[in-house]
C-alpha cells in the first residue's frame, strides 16, 4: 500500500493538515512547525495528547497543567490548585516564548477563553501559534481514561469534554489569530510525523542588506527587487534578509523601520547584527544618557510622535527582539560572516568589549582634530581572504559596492541620497536601488 504526505490549506487558507485515503493510497500526515512557535493541544481527557507529545517533543518544550498542579501543591490531580497552577502554566510559557523556544501548552484548552490567554501570550510574543486537535471519539477517550493508572478523571468528565471539543473543532478552522490547524484522528495519532521548518541562521541562501537609517521605503523596494513578498516580507525560495545594522537615525521613518525588521526578526525571517546607530537607540531607550547626536535626535521626535500604546509596545519589541542579537554572524557554514563595521578572521567566533568596538566602529586608530574616528582600512590588509568566509559589513557610506579581499561594504549611503544595497549569498550578486531624495546631509568626517 502505498503512502504519501499531504497538506491542506483550510477555508482561510492557512496551514490545515489531514489524512485522505484514495483506492490503495493512504496519504500519511507530516505536521510542520516553525523553530519558535507555541504549539497548543486540543482534547478531550484521555485522547491521549500528552503521550502523543511525549513521543514527538523534548521534556523541555512541554509546558503541563498536570506537570503545574504537581509543582504548586505535590497532586497532578489536584483541581483545588486550578488558579495558581495555570498562573505558572502561563508564566512558564511566556519566559519559554521571551527566550525564543518552542512551546507545547498541554492543556485540554477546549473553553475559548483558555485558548484566548495562550493566543495572548504567543502574540505578546510575536510568534505564531498552531493548534493540534485531538479527535479521538468518546467511547474510545472513555476506555483510555479508565485504563490510566494516574489521574483517571472518569466518564462523565471525558463525556462533557468530548462536547467541548466537538464545538471547539467548529470554531478553530475559523480563528484567522492561529497561523495553524492540525487535526489528528486515532489512526494519525500513530502515524503522522512532526518536522520543524529549517530557521533563519539554516536559510540556503542570504540576501545581506546595507545600512537602512530610517530610509522604509527603499527598503520595500529593495525587498521586492529582491523577490520578496510584498505582504508577508518572505522569499518562495526560503531565502532570508540579514541586516548589517544602523536601522535608525537620519531618516524619514525610522520607527517604521525598526517596526518591519523587529516584526521579521521576531518571525524568525529575517536576521540582524546591530550596529553603532542600534546600540546609541538602545541605550537611549532604557533611559541611559546618550547625546541625541548624528540623528538620534531625529529617531526621537519620531517615537515621540507616535501614539503612546504604539511608542511603548515598539520600545519594548526593539528592546526584546533588537537589542540582544549578536555583534558579528558566521552563517552558510563558515562561508559568510557579517558584522557592521566589519571583523577580521581572528576575530570570528570570539567575544570580547574590543571585538564588540571593532565590529560597531571599525578598526579606529585615532582622532581627527574636529573629534571624528580615524578608521584604518582594515579590510584592505586582510590577507588570505579566499581561505576564509566573505564578509559583508557597512558602517561607511561607499559611491559603489566593490569587493577587497574577499569583503564587501554595503553602506550605499541611502539616506545621504545613495543608494540602499543588498548582496545576494552565494550568488554574490548586487542589488542596489537608489534614494527617493536626499533626507540628510553628509559631513566629510561625520560618524557613519
Amino acid at each position: 500500500m502505498e503512502s504519501r504526505p499531504y497538506n491542506g490549506r483550510d477555508s482561510n487558507g492557512r496551514d490545515f493538515t489531514t489524512t485522505l485515503r484514495s483506492n490503495d493510497t493512504i496519504y500519511t500526515m507530516i505536521l510542520s512547525f516553525p523553530p519558535v512557535c507555541l504549539i497548543v493541544l486540543v482534547g478531550a481527557s484521555g485522547s491521549g495528547k500528552s503521550t502523543w507529545a511525549k513521543k514527538h517533543f523534548l521534556a523541555s518544550q512541554i509546558v503541563s497543567s498536570d506537570q503545574c498542579r504537581e509543582m504548586v501543591v505535590d497532586d497532578a490531580a489536584s483541581q483545588s490548585a486550578n488558579e495558581d497552577a495555570f498562573a505558572l502554566f502561563h508564566q512558564w510559557i511566556a519566559l519559554r516564548l521571551k527566550n525564543r523556544r518552542l512551546t507545547v501548552a498541554d492543556s485540554t484548552a477546549l473553553k475559548p477563553g483558555a485558548r484566548d490567554r495562550l493566543i495572548e501570550l504567543a502574540h505578546t510574543a510575536r510568534v505564531p501559534l498552531q493548534i493540534v486537535a485531538f479527535d479521538v471519539p468518546l467511547d474510545e477517550a472513555i476506555r483510555r481514561d479508565a485504563q490510566r493508572t494516574e489521574r483517571s478523571v472518569g466518564e462523565r468528565v471525558v463525556t462533557r469534554h468530548r462536547a467541548a471539543l466537538e464545538q471547539a473543532l467548529r470554531e478553530l478552522p475559523k480563528d484567522t489569530r492561529l497561523s495553524g490547524v492540525h487535526l489528528l484522528t486515532p489512526e494519525q495519532m500513530d502515524t503522522a510525523t512532526v518536522q520543524t521548518t529549517p530557521g533563519a541562521l539554516t536559510a540556503p541562501a542570504f540576501d545581506v542588506i546595507g545600512d537602512v537609517h530610517g530610509c522604509l521605503g527603499e527598503l520595500k523596494t529593495l525587498l521586492e527587487k529582491l523577490g520578496y513578498d510584498r505582504t508577508e516580507s518572505t522569499h518562495p525560495e526560503g531565502r532570508v534578509p540579514v541586516f548589517v545594522g544602523d536601522l535608525a537615525d537620519r531618516g524619514p521613518d525610522s520607527p517604521g523601520v525598526l517596526r518591519f525588521v523587529c516584526d521579521l526578526v521576531a518571525r524568525d525571517k529575517a536576521l540582524f547584527v546591530p550596529g553603532n546607530h542600534d546600540d546609541k537607540l538602545f541605550r537611549m531607550l532604557q533611559g541611559g544618557k546618550v547625546q541625541r547626536t548624528h540623528g538620534l535626535d531625529l529617531t526621537e521626535e519620531q517615537l515621540l510622535g507616535m501614539p503612546e500604546k504604539e511608542r511603548e509596545r515598539l520600545t519594548l519589541d526593539v528592546l526584546a527582539y533588537l537589542a540582544p542579537q549578536p555583534v558579528h554572524l558566521v552563517l552558510a557554514d563558515g562561508k559568510l560572516a557579517v558584522a557592521h563595521a566589519g571583523i577580521r578572521d581572528d576575530m570570528l567566533g570570539q567575544s570580547s568589549d574590543f571585538i564588540t568596538r571593532f565590529t560597531r566602529f571599525g578598526d579606529v586608530r585615532g582622532f581627527a582634530p574636529d573629534g571624528m574616528p580615524i578608521r584604518h582600512d582594515w579590510a584592505a590588509e586582510r590577507e588570505n581572504g579566499d581561505d576564509g568566509p566573505l564578509i559583508c559589513y557597512g558602517h561607511t557610506p561607499q559611491d559603489e559596492i566593490v569587493f577587497v579581499n574577499n569583503t564587501v561594504n554595503l553602506d550605499g549611503g541611502c539616506v545621504f541620497g545613495g543608494f540602499l544595497a543588498a548582496l545576494r549569498f552565494p550568488e554574490r550578486e548586487r542589488v542596489t536601488v537608489p534614494a527617493e531624495r536626499v533626507y540628510a546631509q553628509k559631513r566629510v568626517h561625520s560618524e557613519a
